[in-house]
């Protein structure tokens, strides 16, 4: 038995070493990935839809993240073989995945009709349908996805009849996938380009918002619109970052006080993001969002109910403006990591919000200038005296 011991330990550090891979497509930072697998929070939703669709049957299964609030894997599972019968649909999920991975066994799985439900629903459901429905999903309910995804299921397949009965459950995302008896038999489906979608992630999250077009809106303000007002006077650009909520270690909306450091995050997956990462020096040497998070100051909270505005002020006072749905709690950096980043913003070579090349060539340009002006004194110093 003694030699088995550190095989066992080994097995075990690299079941923890995976999970942790995996649970990191879900999470913004290492530090909640390491809280999920430590069982400490969940990260996922599980949306299980049983479906009727003519003379076919089947689940579909989506897999959500809780914090990124979007779409991780994407299963359909259709067809009219006798299997079917056998499906649990609300079981648990190792219980539905065994009996979906019975089906792909039996090779009864209808690819074309099964991709094409698929796809429609990642056509349907973009990232602001996933955070609407993910409100209702904190409660388990899921009674709305139905009345969205019957009638574009039917448009999709010409089908005459399609029911759909769903049932919600908060998981691991990592400890759903894996070892998933689905592995190498049915698999997820294919993320399609989503350009609407990515169009609106684009305007929530894109690059430095210029603001001086907003220093004097026309028409009636709302009052929350008068508070984001508030924060926004005087400062000149506005970057839309993402909280990093950290529901062990983080500080609640009420109990955070205005001049307190907290952690942001810039957003990873879109252009304007990566664009906003350079003007902070936030790129790594693959040219890649780094996940760190930001240390910014908070300012204060515009709300209205099931809206709740973040602003704090960042390097060079860009205005960090980050949007929940409901209360979270905010990650906050230790003594050790503010002290890091005030020396690193104190440092003579790092002026974030200036890119290398563009800080090289004002160096240059200062050194020609003084150059330029020491010959011109001497000219004047010869010709006048």
């Amino acid at each position: 038995m003694p030699p088995d011991q550190p095989n066992a330990k080994s097995d075990q550090l690299k079941k923890q070493a995976d999970l942790l891979t995996l649970t990191l497509d879900a999470v913004f930072t290492e530090e909640q990935a390491k809280e999920v697998v430590q069982g400490k929070i969940t990260d996922a939703y599980l949306v299980k839809m049983k479906l009727d669709i003519d003379n076919n049957s089947g689940m579909l299964l989506i897999l959500a993240s809780s914090i990124k609030k979007s779409i991780l894997d994407i299963y359909s599972v259709v067809g009219n073989a006798t299997i079917y019968r056998r499906l649990r649909p609300f079981a648990d999920y190792a219980q539905v995945s065994q009996d979906l991975a019975d089906i792909g066994k039996a090779k009864a799985r209808d690819k074309g009709l099964s991709d094409n439900i698929g796809r429609t629903l990642y056509r349907i459901l973009t990232k602001d349908k996933i955070e609407e429905f993910m409100i209702l999903w904190q409660k388990k309910d899921p009674s709305r996805i139905a009345e969205v995804v019957e009638p574009a299921i039917a448009a999709a397949t010409k089908a005459g009849r399609v029911k759909i009965q769903a049932e919600v459950d908060k998981i691991s995302s990592a400890r759903f996938r894996y070892q998933n008896p689905m592995i190498g038999l049915i698999n997820p489906i294919e993320k399609i380009a989503e350009e609407a979608s990515q169009q609106a992630t684009a305007d929530t999250q894109g690059a430095a918002l210029d603001l001086t077009a907003l220093q004097n809106p026309e028409g009636e303000r709302t009052p929350v619109q008068r508070q984001i007002d508030h924060f926004r006077k005087g400062y000149t650009k506005e970057i839309n970052v993402k909280t990093m909520i950290s529901p062990v270690n983080g500080v609640d909306f009420d109990n955070l006080v205005e001049g307190q450091m907290i952690h942001l995050l810039i957003p990873q997956d879109t252009q304007e993001g990566k664009a906003n990462a350079a003007m902070l020096g936030l790129l790594d040497e693959n040219g890649k969002v780094s996940k760190e998070p930001v240390i910014a100051k908070f300012l204060g909270i515009a709300s209205t109910k099931g809206e709740y505005h973040i602003f704090a002020e960042g390097p060079n006072r860009l205005l960090f403006h980050s949007q929940e749905e409901s209360p979270v709690r905010v990650g906050v950096p230790n003594a050790a990591a503010i002290a890091s980043n005030e020396a690193k913003m104190a440092s003579s070579n790092f002026r974030p919000g200036v890119p290398a090349d563009l800080e090289e060539n004002n160096t240059g340009m200062i050194i020609g200038l003084g150059v330029v002006m020491c010959i011109l004194g001497a000219l004047a110093y010869v010709l006048l005296g």
